[in-house]
């Protein structure tokens, strides 16, 4: 920490003649451009090359919070895909994202060296002083989304649907003749009740069995994945189930939880930066405290309709997860913002000059 500080007082701690740079031309911006887009290329190719070798654990990150809720609500423990290449496609999309993300540090600071050339030296020690803050503050709101919001979001998406039954399916006259009759009432009476028998049963286990006899078919019920497996000629099938009593089933799909996950912790990473913009803004005197104070009004409204274009699926909980932690971030900002003005406000009264001919009581 204290090496990062000094290495901070290096570079914002300049002399007075650096504040008029030397002049670039043209030519010279085109090759420190060319250069800097070959060295962001070369820093892109480097982290998919990355995420690719470790993609198999980049998708247990990713889909481990669904595939949880997906066991814990009863309903199978995959994600579909609708394209014969689909699977293959997002194995390798999801390297080629996860490579930019990885690389995005060094493409931004290639970026900033192209842009640093054209700034004086009070505007680059502002952003030297906020750039480390700015980046925590993204990741904080990703991590903050796909460790609580993301299980949040999920368990009440698939427990509503426990909220729907299964309606009770009893034909009346017009249908008996529509559709036909396919047991008569007097012949579901000869019917024995379900106590009445002796139901099937089958093995719960907490591991797989490894050996099974030959030419026989097993049927077991694993606790800890929470499937109902069958072996058959030499391998182990699940079956799908799913709870009897709802009336919607999920139907998960690969690109849409992808796509889904993607945004959303795109839009929180993005959101955990407003209390660093309203500062930045208080900083350079363009907005003050007071006047974020006094438009708390329009700024609601403002999230709201930002909430509401952001969110990926139009329901009110996805709504609510975006809105309510951006009016949170918004009041931690006016907080900052009042603390950043009151300083400045101080330090312009301390360096304001008495005059000669007045005494300071």
């Amino acid at each position: 920490m204290a090496l990062w500080r000094h290495f901070l007082a290096r570079i914002t701690q300049a002399p007075e003649e650096e504040e008029s740079m030397p002049a670039m031309s043209f030519g010279d911006h085109l090759d420190d451009l060319r250069k800097r887009l070959i060295l962001s290329l070369l820093g892109a190719a480097v982290g998919i090359v990355i995420c690719t070798l470790f993609a198999n654990n980049i998708i247990d990150f990713l889909f481990q919070p669904y595939l949880l809720a997906l066991r814990y609500s009863g309903y199978p423990q995959s994600l579909l895909y609708n394209k014969p290449a689909g699977n293959v496609i997002m194995y390798l999309m999801l390297g080629i994202k996860a490579g930019l993300l990885l690389a995005s540090p060094w493409i931004i600071y290639q970026f900033w060296l192209f842009v640093a050339a054209g700034l004086y030296r009070r505007e680059r020690s502002l952003v030297y002083r906020y750039i480390g803050p700015s980046i925590f503050l993204f990741i904080l709101g990703v991590a903050f989304f796909f460790l609580l919001v993301l299980p949040i979001m999920l368990k009440f998406f698939l427990a509503f649907n426990q909220q729907v039954p299964m309606p009770h399916l009893q034909p009346n006259a017009i249908e008996n003749m529509i559709y036909g009759k396919q047991l008569e009432v007097n012949s579901w009476a000869k019917l024995p009740t379900g106590n009445q028998v002796s139901p099937l049963l089958i093995p719960m286990v907490r591991s797989n069995p490894t050996h099974f006899p030959k030419h026989h078919i097993a049927l077991w019920y694993n606790a800890v994945q929470g499937r109902l497996l069958i072996h058959a000629e030499g391998r182990i099938l699940a079956l799908n189930a799913q709870p009897a009593d709802s009336l919607f089933a999920p139907l998960a799909m690969l690109h849409d939880y992808l796509g889904f996950v993607t945004i959303m912790a795109l839009v929180f990473g993005l959101a955990f930066e407003l209390p660093m913009v309203m500062m930045v803004l208080a900083q350079i005197g363009v907005m003050s405290a007071r006047k974020f104070g006094q438009m708390w009004r329009y700024a609601v409204l403002i999230l709201a309709v930002l909430s509401a274009l952001l969110a990926p699926t139009p329901d009110i909980v996805t709504f609510s997860s975006i809105f309510v932690p951006l009016v949170l971030l918004y009041l931690l900002g006016l907080v900052l913002a009042t603390i950043v003005t009151g300083r400045k406000k101080s330090n312009f009264d301390s360096d304001t000059p008495v005059p000669d001919d007045q005494t300071v009581e």
